[in-house]
């Protein structure tokens, strides 16, 4: 088990990537926030603390997406493959 886990889901739609959902526990918990109707895409980042002094361990992973391809790539074309979130710049390979 994880010394801390917190996860921040984002979701893509026509108006670009919205924030949703965050579950953190070192953050002060969480905070539900509606799925939007229009989205294409839900992408959950999480920041994972393995143990104490240990380095946090930043991934993703796709956790909803419809089923017109040809709209999540011509969203993800206007609006960038990924969201804004601060753990991409520390992912192996983005360094």
């Amino acid at each position: 088990m994880s010394l801390s886990k917190e996860r921040q889901e984002f979701h893509l739609t026509p108006r670009g990537w919205i924030e949703g959902s965050f579950n953190g526990d070192a953050v002060g918990g969480s905070n539900v926030i509606t799925t939007p109707t229009d989205r294409v895409l839900t992408i959950a980042c999480f920041d994972e603390l393995p143990a104490a002094f240990s380095k946090s361990h930043f991934y993703d992973k796709v956790v909803w997406k419809s089923d017109d391809e040809k709209l999540v790539e011509q969203l993800k074309s206007k609006w960038g493959e990924r969201p804004d979130w601060f753990g991409y710049d520390k992912l192996s390979g983005n360094k």
